[in-house]
């Protein structure tokens, strides 16, 4: 990763290079869907793409070594295009309980009073039966504090998978969350070590060849 010199000039010498991937859209479309812990599939257009980021990241790398997943299947299929990946279902998106499934329009014609209230304190409301983001937040950041050290990861997950990481990795509290925006199918490159994190490509989404 770094030649010898670099490596004793550098505050710290542990590290771990991580590549996030969102997963690619969804047979869902545009439309506004809340889906949570749904096993939404992909759309063709979302496994077209998946098969590109794959083939374009197996050019640039490699085959990784270690591979951590949302066992979600829109997550699920561009993991194992990868290699053999761990299926962690701690990887999962926000569980938004009774409300997944349903477009966003049609919760809020049904229930306006609580789709407003949990907008207005998205960070520790809870949608009926599911969890808040913050809940969420601690889960993903607990199961990457529990994963073993590895010179270099990939991590596949949801929008809410990769700002949890994001939030952790920079100091940030779960409230700062939607600072952090990756576009569906897209890579993210960082660079973490003792003396902090280093953020080297966000949220790529073009993979030519």
């Amino acid at each position: 990763m770094f030649d010898q010199p670099t490596l004793q000039i550098m505050p710290s010498s542990r590290l771990c290079r991580v590549h996030l991937l969102r997963h690619a859209p969804t047979q869902q479309g545009t439309t506004r869907i809340c889906r949570g812990h749904q096993d939404v599939p992909l759309s063709a257009e979302g496994r077209r793409r998946s098969l590109a980021i794959a083939h374009w990241y197996l050019a640039q790398f490699g085959t990784p070594e270690v591979i951590y997943s949302s066992d979600l299947s829109r997550c699920r299929f561009l993991a194992e295009q990868l290699g053999k990946p761990t299926l962690l279902p701690e990887l999962r998106e926000q569980d938004m309980g009774a409300w997944e499934g349903q477009s966003w329009e049609a919760l809020t014609r049904a229930d306006p009073v609580a789709v407003d209230a949990w907008w207005q304190d998205w960070v520790d409301a809870r949608p009926p039966g599911g969890e808040s983001w913050r809940e969420m937040y601690h889960r993903v950041v607990r199961t990457w504090e529990a994963l073993p050290p590895a010179p270099q990861v990939v991590v596949v997950g949801h929008a809410g998978t990769l700002r949890a990481l994001l939030c952790h990795w920079f100091g940030m509290g779960p409230e700062q969350g939607l600072r952090w925006a990756p576009p569906q199918g897209s890579f993210t490159e960082l660079l973490l070590a003792d003396a902090g994190p280093v953020l080297e490509r966000f949220g790529v989404d073009q993979f030519p060849g």
